[in-house]
């Protein structure tokens, strides 16, 4: 692993975090990251309240091609893939959208890269969920589920000195459709891991904007 710090486009944290949106209380973790994502590219101002509007009108709300069952119920890889080109269909905007199971080199490489990000999924079961915690906390920003949950959300930086209050290494950054607006969530090397892509067949979407 690298020990260089890469950080996207050489932002800092706040503007990074910046960037990201709180989904409330629902599943809509993909339709809030699709947002995200084209924010950062094309400098626009979506909200992933767009996507979940446009499903609640669709016909079973996304199912299946946007949705795992109803519109709060979150969605797969490929079906982020997707809401993500619609959302950008719908204001014109035609990233290079790209299914992949990738590597840490592969990320990596990708935060090097100030026209492509990575939306990355975390798959895990009850009482194993990883620790994604906001800025320098120690504690969980993520709940508990009954049996398996998962969650997506897009890589911002990988600094492999950034420590939790606790002293301990969580060198990955994420910007997660949770309400933190000027400090990413960061995860350890080992909770990242063991449950990136855990049951998926597909762990990341590279979503690249045309130079």
């Amino acid at each position: 692993m690298a020990d260089i710090k890469i950080y996207w486009r050489g932002w800092t944290e706040k503007q990074l975090a910046s960037f990201q949106q709180n989904q409330g209380s629902g599943n809509h973790c993909g339709k809030f990251a699709a947002a995200t994502i084209l924010n950062m590219l094309y400098g626009t101002s979506l909200s992933g309240d767009m996507l979940v509007d446009w499903l609640n009108k669709k016909f079973l709300k996304g199912t299946p091609r946007y949705t795992i069952l109803g519109n709060n119920n979150g969605s797969f890889v490929f079906q982020s893939a997707n809401m993500l080109r619609k959302l950008g269909q719908l204001n014109e905007l035609y990233p290079k959208v790209e299914i992949k199971r990738g590597d840490i080199v592969i990320l990596q490489d990708n935060l090097k890269l100030g026209n492509v990000l990575s939306l990355i999924s975390v798959t895990y079961f009850q009482n194993k969920e990883p620790v994604i915690a906001l800025g320098k906390s120690a504690a969980n920003s993520l709940g508990a589920v009954r049996r398996v949950g998962g969650h997506l959300m897009v890589l911002g930086a990988f600094d492999p000195h950034h420590k939790n209050e606790d002293g301990n290494p969580t060198p990955w950054g994420f910007l997660s459709s949770w309400p933190g607006k000027d400090r990413l969530y960061w995860v350890s090397d080992k909770d990242f891991k063991r449950s990136w892509g855990k049951l998926s067949l597909f762990n990341m979407l590279t979503v690249t904007r045309d130079l």
